[in-house]
């Protein structure tokens, strides 16, 4: 019987050394990461050397400074990461099902969604499962799948880049965004009856500040043997993306549901160039296992049907609205 006390005194001990490199790594500082994890700066620096000699391999280099993880450090921190973050989703669980809750879900929601989906999903998850804890992060695609890969989120609602993703994340489909070439009504472009890409060139244009925006748009010129646009400014806020169009002064590629108001006051302006528009999926990224958890399944459920009425114009050509058995 007394193997077993010893078996959970060593897992404690590794997880604890994992926290401890974790915090290091964080900060940079072994005297910072001491005051993190509560323990003197000795202590962690023997809890760290503890863990290279067991790995066999030196996981931080000491700077003048501070601290840097090797290569062989960076590997170990993101899978440290990822178990950290599970044990302590497992943790939370735990209690809050002690406590009657029912758990709690980590979402993810692009920016360009958090008003448009995100507000009918929280009001009826909130009405029909009150119990259930929902903690919402937006952001933009690679910061989302990120947080994501190293556990931090149990889904992401977002669209769907054309870039690789891990095979073991589910990407399913539920709406199709189209985001149209537009300018402002005071643009010197907003009145022209032809236009082609070429004229595009040597204007001012305004995007996320995202590698797959920009590519996205550099890809679309290339198709036609022309050089992408050189002056290009970058922003990771969607207000202002749209406010530098109204101005006048840029042009950009913005999904239509966040400029359906602009569009129908005439205060931005759709050119008329062929193929000027951007079509791309969104939905749901998530593991599989993911679903065995009742809560993730109620979000999951609850999307689905968000998208299905909301705007069934924008699902998939062809596609069904997801239903409920």
């Amino acid at each position: 019987m007394a193997a077993k006390p010893c078996i959970i005194r060593m897992a404690l001990m590794e997880l604890r050394q994992l926290r401890h490199f974790v915090a290091a790594v964080d900060l940079g500082n072994l005297s910072k990461a001491a005051d993190r994890v509560a323990i003197s700066q000795p202590a962690l620096t023997r809890s760290i050397k503890n863990l290279e000699d067991t790995l066999r391999v030196q996981l931080l280099e000491r700077m003048p400074r501070g601290v840097v993880p090797t290569e062989a450090g960076l590997a170990l921190y993101h899978h440290a990461s990822v178990v950290l973050n599970a044990c302590q989703q497992m943790t939370r669980e735990v209690r809050d099902l002690e406590r009657g809750i029912t758990g709690s879900v980590r979402l993810g929601i692009a920016s360009m969604f958090t008003d448009h989906i995100v507000n009918d999903v929280v009001v009826s998850l909130a009405v029909a499962h009150p119990r259930l804890a929902l903690v919402i992060n937006s952001g933009f695609y690679e910061d989302l799948i990120h947080n994501m890969s190293d556990g931090r989120l149990d889904l992401i609602f977002c669209n769907f880049p054309h870039v690789a993703v891990a095979s073991t994340l589910r990407h399913e489909p539920l709406l199709l965004v189209r985001s149209p070439t537009v300018v402002g009504d005071q643009h010197s472009l907003a009145r022209r009856k032809q236009i082609s890409r070429s004229d595009l060139v040597d204007q001012r244009w305004v995007t996320i500040d995202q590698p797959h925006a920009l590519d996205t748009l550099q890809s679309a010129f290339a198709a036609e043997g022309l050089p992408g646009p050189a002056s290009v400014l970058r922003t990771n806020s969607l207000n202002l993306m749209i406010a530098l169009v109204e101005s006048g002064g840029f042009v950009s590629q913005i999904p239509e549901h966040l400029i359906a108001p602009q569009l129908a006051r005439g205060r931005l302006r759709t050119l008329p160039i062929t193929n000027g528009a951007v079509e791309r999926r969104a939905g749901l990224i998530y593991r599989e296992s993911s679903l065995i958890r009742p809560g993730v399944a109620y979000v999951v459920d609850s999307i689905r049907r968000a998208c299905a009425k909301f705007r069934p114009d924008l699902l998939p050509h062809g596609a069904k609205p997801p239903t409920r058995d």
